[in-house]
């Protein structure tokens, strides 16, 4: 798995942009990857599975990028 840490604007709480992406990855039928909320560091992070397509990375990237301040790829 890729771990992907999305670092969240202050404006923005992690736990509910956390539950808005599990949302969206539903409705665009992407199984097997992990989100969650990291509250006392305001991140969000995506694990994706390495044979994952580019479209999913796309999918997740676009809908972080009101809501990120930087990302950070482990």
């Amino acid at each position: 798995m890729r771990n992907y840490r999305y670092l969240v604007s202050d404006k923005y709480k992690a736990k509910e942009i956390a539950e808005d992406l599990r949302v969206q990855l539903d409705i665009n039928r992407y199984q097997d990857v992990h989100v969650k909320a990291v509250n006392n560091r305001n991140e969000v992070i995506v694990q994706v599975p390495p044979a994952s397509t580019l479209a999913l990375e796309e999918t997740v990237d676009s809908f972080m990028a009101e809501y990120k301040t930087g990302v950070i790829l482990e």
